[in-house]
């Protein structure tokens, strides 16, 4: 037995005397793997001949496409669809990899990747001392294809960074970024509602925001139920890419192509190529995106905002009104219908007597079997019950009639809001209209 226990000892020390650091990586100090992998990284990072195509959508808002030409000099170039200038101009500034807890890559020079993360709010638009909260120092995750997967350090967004062909690296250097944004906001602005028809019939509305580089996408899931989800965007030298994909019926919305023929964006899923045009009402109807958690809790009638009128009776029921509110030396400013979360309806008036006050009262709805319904008066405020004999008229049109909530056509001429109504059921000509909006 004891000379079986002495041959075990001395097998097994033989083995692990074949076995040692240099033999088995796995066994390697970790300090000594992860110089390895920034070693790997940098090779990476600089043998992408035409460089990198990035974008990273930060968690206070909007999206963000880069241009990177990593140098083993440790220079970067970049250039950004931050703005107009940014986008043409190559700044060039520094980068290290760092062995942190993960290999990570530092923009430790001040350009265009810090812009977001300004914390100044009139440079990106974001809060003040955290700008858009984006990151510039991203532990490196993998490689898959010709995508690199980089997480932000500080905020945790992600950034992809893909390599580009020498073709790419050409359209992005002669400054079509900055042409995709001059499309964007020119489109946005001679086109209100922008469609795309499915080969079903389906409409599916594109609402596109510049400002804030986001974009609402609905369709109608059936008679009554909407699907509206809403994607930030960053530009591309051919359009626009969304920070996630909307899939119809096995159909992919991911990035939205400018063609220059057609002066519209066209939209690619597999063979497939559908084009955006435009309507004069969106082309989901307002009603089932109307409601607390919706997209649309208000109609707002402001004349001057407005900049006119649509010629429909609450024209005449707004002046009559006003006109009590003048012989009382006050000034009636606005008319609101807001939804409430147990679906009552407020109707507010904001007026000016002694000073700026608001006059509120409650609805409740009793709906009717042709599906519209009736707004049935139920409480009012101090300030409603004060001026109760100057905002009569208002009162007296919300109670006359059925309604149906609907869309109204702006024919406001320079005017590109976005209006909704409450329509007379029996005559769909006449209705209360004013800004949709939260």
């Amino acid at each position: 037995m004891i000379k079986k226990l002495a041959l075990y000892i001395v097998l097994s020390g033989m083995a692990l005397s074949g076995c040692n650091k240099t033999d088995d990586p796995f066994m390697d100090d970790p300090d000594t793997r992860l110089m390895a992998r920034l070693a790997e990284n940098e090779q990476l990072l600089t043998s992408a001949e035409f460089g990198w195509k990035a974008t990273i959508y930060p968690k206070g808002g909007k999206g963000f496409s880069y241009y990177f030409k990593f140098g083993k000099d440790n220079s970067v170039e970049m250039l950004s669809d931050f703005d107009a200038v940014t986008a043409t101009e190559l700044k060039s500034s520094t980068y290290r990899l760092k062995a942190l807890q993960w290999p990570t890559l530092i923009f430790d020079t001040y350009n265009y990747i810090h812009l977001p993360n300004d914390p100044a709010p009139g440079v990106s638009g974001g809060t003040a001392g955290a700008g858009l909260q984006s990151d510039f120092q991203f532990a490196m995750d993998k490689m898959v294809g010709d995508t690199f997967f980089l997480k932000g350090v500080d905020r945790q967004n992600v950034m992809t960074m893909v390599r580009l062909t020498s073709a790419e690296q050409k359209e992005i250097l002669a400054g079509k970024m900055a042409g995709s944004m001059v499309n964007m906001f020119s489109y946005a602005l001679a086109v209100r509602y922008p469609t795309v028809t499915f080969k079903d019939g389906k409409l599916m509305d594109l609402a596109l925001n510049p400002a804030t580089r986001r974009i609402r996408i609905g369709y109608m899931l059936d008679e009554t139920n909407v699907f509206s989800k809403t994607r930030g965007y960053a530009y591309t030298y051919r359009g626009i890419i969304l920070d996630s994909a909307v899939v119809y019926n096995g159909f992919v919305v991911k990035e939205l192509i400018w063609d220059e023929a057609k002066l519209t964006y066209a939209i690619k899923s597999g063979e497939t190529t559908l084009y955006a045009a435009g309507g004069v009402i969106p082309a989901v109807p307002l009603a089932p995106v109307f409601g607390v958690g919706k997209d649309y809790t208000s109609i707002d009638y402001t004349p001057a905002t407005l900049k006119g009128t649509l010629g429909t009776d609450f024209d005449a029921a707004f002046t009559s009104s006003a006109n009590l509110f003048k012989g009382a030396n006050g000034t009636l400013n606005t008319v609101k219908i807001i939804i409430n979360g147990d679906n009552t309806y407020t109707l507010r008036v904001n007026y000016v007597t002694t000073a700026a006050f608001a006059a509120n009262l409650i609805f409740t709805v009793t709906k009717n079997p042709d599906g519209s319904f009736k707004l049935v008066f139920n409480s009012q405020d101090g300030n409603a019950t004060t001026r109760a004999t100057l905002i009569q008229p208002l009162k007296t049109y919300f109670e006359s009639s059925s309604w149906k909530i609907r869309w109204v056509i702006n024919t406001i001429p320079g005017s590109s809001l976005t209006l909704g109504g409450l329509a007379k059921a029996n005559d769909d000509t006449q209705y209360f209209y004013g800004v949709a909006g939260n």
